[in-house]
């Protein structure tokens, strides 16, 4: 179908982004770590770019996650289980576990960010004040991603369960 096509594409295109997020993270930690140690002059910025860094690399890189399925299982369980059953489980999975999750944070991750914007907050953990809006929006955005792809997966479970087969 189209629409998953759609979604498996955004999710490929948001996997790589966060894939390509480990170099400005890398560079960051290099430069703060010799900053630090080598030239005994920290920067004030090195520690929040690499936390809001790897925070974008975690979250935007969710839903890639889920459509290799390389989200953790209990594999010992999962593996007794017959193709049906194994569907059964990954549709279980998919709704209580990924997308009911994914839409209440995608909500309040809406919410927190839009308060951050609307009363132009910073981040205090550094001497740098940073404005938080940018970063708290990573939150429903990471979230809806993986929620898009949550809804295609379960499509794919109840097309499998419809077609008698496992689902790919």
């Amino acid at each position: 179908m189209l629409l998953f096509k759609i979604i498996d594409g955004l999710s490929r295109l948001t996997g790589n982004l966060a894939a390509w997020l480990v170099i400005p993270l890398l560079l960051v930690v290099v430069h703060e770590v010799g900053a630090r140690h080598v030239f005994n002059a920290p920067t004030g910025w090195g520690y929040d770019t690499s936390w809001m860094l790897f925070s974008a690399q975690f979250l935007i890189g969710g839903a890639y996650t889920l459509l290799k399925k390389n989200h953790i299982r209990i594999d010992i369980v999962y593996n007794l289980l017959s193709e049906r059953a194994k569907v059964v489980y990954d549709l279980f999975i998919y709704v209580v576990f990924f997308l009911v999750p994914a839409g209440l944070f995608t909500w309040a991750g809406f919410r927190f960010a839009a308060e951050a914007f609307a009363a132009s907050e910073k981040l205090s953990t550094t001497n740098w004040f940073f404005p938080s809006g940018p970063p708290k929006s990573l939150i429903p955005i990471g979230f809806f991603l993986l929620g898009l792809q949550a809804v295609a997966e379960i499509a794919r479970c109840l097309q499998s369960l419809r077609a008698g087969r496992r689902a790919s």
